[in-house]
């Protein structure tokens, strides 16, 4: 039980993502934004020994541009804020899967 929290934690915070950016309308680009984050989750379903590393190493260019979004982006603060916070809640949860597994991610 104690791996399936942290893991459950960022796969509810993948799919909370997803809606976020797809979400009023979807476009061509947020499709392809979308797209990392919806092959994450189906491979959280059932997930390799390294998983949370690679969803915590993903998480940082969506904070990135979230907040450059937060700061220069006025009309979108409300969505841009809630992007952080779910980045922040899956790069957290995954660095945490990845300590509970114990899988060393140096090889």
């Amino acid at each position: 039980m104690s791996q399936r929290l942290p893991r459950y934690l960022a796969l509810a915070g993948l799919a909370v993502m997803i809606g976020i950016l797809l979400l009023p309308t979807p476009s061509p680009w947020t499709l392809t934004v979308s797209l990392p984050l919806a092959l994450l989750l189906l491979t959280g379903l059932k997930p390799p020994p390294r998983w949370g590393g690679w969803v915590a190493v993903l998480m940082i260019p969506y904070l990135c541009v979230a907040l450059g979004e937060l700061i220069a982006n006025p009309a979108r603060r409300a969505t841009s804020a809630l992007i952080i916070g779910c980045a922040v809640l899956i790069l957290f949860a995954a660095i945490d899967f990845v300590r509970r597994s114990g899988t060393s991610l140096r090889r």
